[in-house]
């Protein structure tokens, strides 16, 4: 029996994913999507080609972010230094070069271009300035020519079978398929025919939504999803009595398919908002994602996070229209063993990030660089608070780095002071601080460096490093008594008056690492100038 309308429910995180994406790919061909609450409803017919929709997709959203626009970018502007006769920039130039001779051996351009001489294009240096032209204009236009080939190959990628690695850093597809087994034009064919069957004689059920599915069906699982499932057929001894019952119809395999394009990915790093109430708001916030996330001019490691707030920051404004539920967010990280995080954005947390909006932006380029590696702090704060934690380990690990590597830190105290803010925003909306207002937090540090400059009038300013060792020790250690001790020693020393608020360090513990990073952030304040340039 011919069935011309198809419904498509939301049911759990992964499935949705591939239902935003499916939803994603249609929309962005002009395909109708009718909307009924957790469902959708569409025609049966714009399955039709529906593998030329998907790479269409993916072709026009991440064009900027794939390495052809890149390879284009370099060869316009080696194309710009030898037309204007400017004064070359060896290195530039040089840097250039290596990058297109480098990118364009990966396999989507070497069988397009292994016909021109690449040794021709030759570094420059002072003697020898001139870059050949002739073959640049010939690079471009080649490529130019197989545009579609090219980016169709870049999005896709290189799923490596036996590193379960994806082999292009770049890719969007590779992250969450096995590219190995994407077969688009077969399933899309499968789903278009099981849907025009009957299937009253059918006697198994699809693993995802239920629909009968027959026995021919049953060989393929879902393990073309990486690091999710496992192969059903070759590896029976992991499911009961032998028999898989982890199979799926055609359908919901190029839904399962659809998954990258619910994704926003940039960097090796996805993102997905799975609001499981409601489809059109499932395929808004994420649209917001990717929006914010692939036009940002400054586009680095940050940005998905980055991306996320704002998002959440126009749901919170919107809230007047619906009741805003907690959210499920599932991001994606290429370089670590666990592929997929997942964290709960309940009210209050958007709240606390809403109202730290600012501070939060004022951290995007503080950096600082540990075991050659380069921490954005910025992405250490989000963690920590998606994860419900407080930020007492980031501010104190800040501290240190600053007083003992200020060499490879790219920050000031002013961040420091500005993550103790966002600490208290967090901790105000959990119900475990006392302080009743968040400016008190300028005069606790005020406190600090106004003792560090009468340590200055006695010439003693090469004893404040041990001074603040030792408060961060105490505050790490939670010892108030130590704490204590240390300040009034300060204050006796240099015969000041110790202020009022150091009552506030003997409440519970919270305050009393409020208080005291604080304090500290003034101690140290300009003791060394944060680097101006470098970082990542």
């Amino acid at each position: 029996m011919r069935e011309d309308k198809i419904r498509i429910e939301l049911t759990d995180w992964l499935f949705n994913a591939g239902v935003v994406g499916f939803v994603n790919i249609l929309e962005h061909c002009g395909d109708e999507v009718e909307y009924y609450g957790q469902t959708v409803q569409i025609n049966a017919n714009v399955l039709d080609n529906f593998e030329e929709k998907y790479f269409k997709y993916f072709i026009d959203t991440y064009e900027k972010v794939m390495v052809y626009s890149n390879v284009l970018l370099k060869i316009e502007s080696l194309i710009h230094f030898r037309i204007s006769n400017e004064n070359i920039d060896e290195k530039t130039v040089n840097d250039d070069i290596k990058y297109l001779k480098d990118k364009l051996k990966n396999s989507a351009y070497k069988d397009k271009v292994n016909r021109i001489d690449m040794t021709k294009l030759n570094s420059v240096s002072k003697k020898n300035k001139d870059i050949n032209i002739t073959i640049l204009y010939e690079i471009k236009k080649i490529i130019m020519d197989h545009k579609m080939e090219i980016l169709k190959m870049e999005c896709i990628g290189y799923y490596d079978q036996k590193t379960k690695k994806s082999k292009a850093p770049n890719a969007i597809i590779d992250k969450y398929i096995n590219t190995n087994m994407l077969n688009i034009k077969d399933t899309q064919k499968e789903a278009s025919s099981y849907y025009n069957s009957d299937k009253s004689k059918y006697g198994y059920n699809c693993f995802a939504c239920d629909n009968p599915i027959k026995l021919s069906d049953i060989d393929k699982g879902l393990n073309f999803l990486n690091r999710m499932y496992f192969d059903t057929a070759r590896k029976t001894s992991h499911i009961w009595n032998f028999v898989s019952d982890i199979e799926i119809c055609p359908l919901c395999r190029l839904i399962y398919y659809c998954l990258p394009a619910g994704f926003t990915t940039v960097y090796g790093r996805g993102i997905f908002i799975n609001e499981n109430k409601n489809i059109r708001d499932a395929v808004n916030i994420n649209k917001r994602i990717r929006i914010e996330v692939l036009n940002d001019k400054e586009r680095n490691q940050n940005t998905t996070f980055k991306a996320l707030i704002t998002s959440m920051q126009e749901s919170v404004n919107e809230s007047i229209k619906y009741e805003l539920a907690d959210i499920q967010v599932v991001s994606y990280e290429n370089n670590e063993a666990m592929k997929y995080r997942f964290n709960i954005l309940s009210k209050k947390l958007i709240m606390i990030l809403r109202n730290s909006n600012e501070e939060l932006n004022d951290l995007i380029k503080a950096t600082y660089k540990e075991n050659d590696l380069y921490i954005r702090i910025y992405e250490e704060v989000i963690r920590k608070l998606l994860n419900n934690e407080n930020l007492f380990s980031i501010l104190h690990k800040m501290i240190i780095v600053k007083i003992s590597k200020p060499t490879d830190v790219w920050f000031g105290e002013k961040h420091i002071k500005v993550v103790n803010n966002i600490n208290y925003e967090y901790l105000k909306g959990a119900g475990c601080m006392s302080i009743s207002d968040k400016n008190l937090l300028k005069s606790y540090s005020g406190a600090g460096y106004h003792l560090k400059q009468a340590y200055i009038e006695k010439h003693s300013e090469n004893k404040l490093n041990g001074i603040a060792y030792k408060l961060l020790n105490a505050l790490k250690t939670n010892n108030k008594g130590m704490f204590m001790d240390t300040v009034l020693n300060c204050y006796l020393y240099t015969g000041k008056q110790v202020p009022n608020f150091f009552v506030d360090c003997l409440k519970e513990t919270e305050t009393f690492k409020t208080v005291g990073y604080a304090f500290v952030t003034g101690v140290i304040d300009g003791n060394n100038k944060p680097n101006s340039s470098g970082g990542n």
